[in-house]
């Protein structure tokens, strides 16, 4: 049934395609991919698991390239020092090369989902990292919520790593998995999310734990080298959530984000480009968006947005603990989620000489870590909504 549901779905997507959601027959006729294929590539994030024939139709469909959701992060495609898993990874990157999509790899470095064993001391006995356990959570409701910081350093056992250490591992990671596919996948977030929220700006302020204590600030720039060494041809980001926020006034996590990447230039990193991560909601400032698209390309960098979506309700913050809103969303939002999609399409068009790619983070409002948000253009059956028309009208404007 689910599955005659979803077909019906797609079908739906093609007639209304052709039906009218424009007074131009042929951009009615165009899918996203095709609306904006002199402009910048249209993505999508799955990893290609448990798609049925009417997701496979849509992604062929809709998308230039696929980004995976989770399989290529560090701990579900390196989870002990001598164990790489990459059967999930090619066969997603085989089905797109099958099917004439190109592949955006997702993630090398990251303070979470980076298992334990990187950062912990050799045991003589094996001469391997010790293996991680997980960190010790308390049951007690009334008990203060760990930090990040605190979580990470209780999933350690045993002693810490020292940098060398933990560099050479890193190294070989990165090397290993941008080397399986050079040449198979055109561009990397090479390092996500290193700056921690809360700055004023004066500063990068990246995170106090992870990398960043094992290793220090120079881990990025190492990590951009080793990359481009084991791929010269791939492009090569960093990417993070809320770096647009301030941008406007020069504050806050943009401007942190400014310092950041000014460093990583001076030290030489071979950077090309930032990813705006794009969890946004009803009331996100356009003009920060805009903004720092602009400041991004002054130092010479191109820009994608690489995880787009916008909640019809709720807050997102683009980070944990988002309220999920009320589980019925009056039919007034998804207007309004339309006009937020249409104006952010035109800033994306006002700047389409330096955004490569527009990503979202899901396949439709029920294939969305947004899931009770309703924040993609297609709802759970890929029937598309008012945000689909407002996005493919906005091909045609300058």
């Amino acid at each position: 049934m689910m599955r005659k549901l979803f077909m019906a779905g797609f079908i739906l997507i093609e007639t209304l395609a052709v039906s009218g959601y424009s007074q131009d027959n042929t951009l009615s006729q165009k899918t996203l991919k095709q609306a904006f294929a002199d402009k910048f590539l249209i993505g999508c994030a799955d990893d290609l698991t448990s798609n049925n024939e009417a997701y496979q139709a849509s992604i062929k469909a809709q998308y230039d390239i696929v980004t995976p959701e989770n399989c290529m992060k560090p701990q579900p495609i390196h989870p002990s020092e001598n164990t790489y898993n990459f059967k999930t990874t090619d066969a997603m990157v085989d089905w797109c090369q099958k099917n004439g999509l190109k592949v955006w790899g997702h993630t090398l470095g990251w303070h979470s989902q980076t298992p334990a064993w990187f950062f912990q001391a050799v045991n003589p006995k094996t001469e391997e990292a010790q293996p991680a356990r997980g960190p010790r959570m308390s049951f007690d409701p009334k008990a203060p919520r760990l930090s990040m910081d605190e979580m990470w350093a209780r999933s350690i056992k045993g002693e810490m790593a020292s940098k060398k250490v933990a560099l050479k591992r890193l190294e070989k990671h990165i090397k290993t998995v941008v080397g399986r596919y050079k040449g198979r996948i055109i561009g990397w977030d090479v390092f996500n999310e290193s700056i921690a929220d809360g700055g004023d700006g004066s500063t990068e302020n990246l995170r106090t734990f992870s990398w960043y204590k094992v290793v220090g600030p120079e881990v990025l720039t190492k990590a951009f080298q080793w990359a481009h060494q084991a791929d010269p041809k791939a492009k090569l980001y960093y990417n993070d959530y809320n770096i647009e926020q301030g941008a406007v006034e020069n504050k806050g996590k943009h401007a942190s984000s400014m310092l950041l990447l000014k460093r990583l230039l001076k030290e030489g990193a071979p950077i090309t480009g930032v990813g705006i991560q794009g969890h946004w909601h009803l009331d996100t400032n356009l003009a920060d968006v805009e903004k720092a698209i602009e400041d991004y390309a002054s130092l010479g960098l191109k820009v994608s947005i690489t995880e787009l979506d916008v909640t019809a309700t709720g807050e997102n913050s683009g980070a944990f603990s988002v309220n999920q809103g009320a589980k019925k969303i009056p039919a007034e939002n998804y207007i309004k989620q339309a006009e937020v999609y249409k104006k952010l399409f035109e800033i994306f068009m006002r700047h389409s000489d330096v955004i490569e790619r527009v990503t979202f983070w899901g396949l439709s409002d029920t294939r969305s870590w947004r899931r009770g948000q309703d924040a993609l253009l297609f709802d759970g059956q890929l029937n598309p909504k008012p945000a689909y028309k407002a996005v493919i009208e906005t091909s045609q404007t300058k």
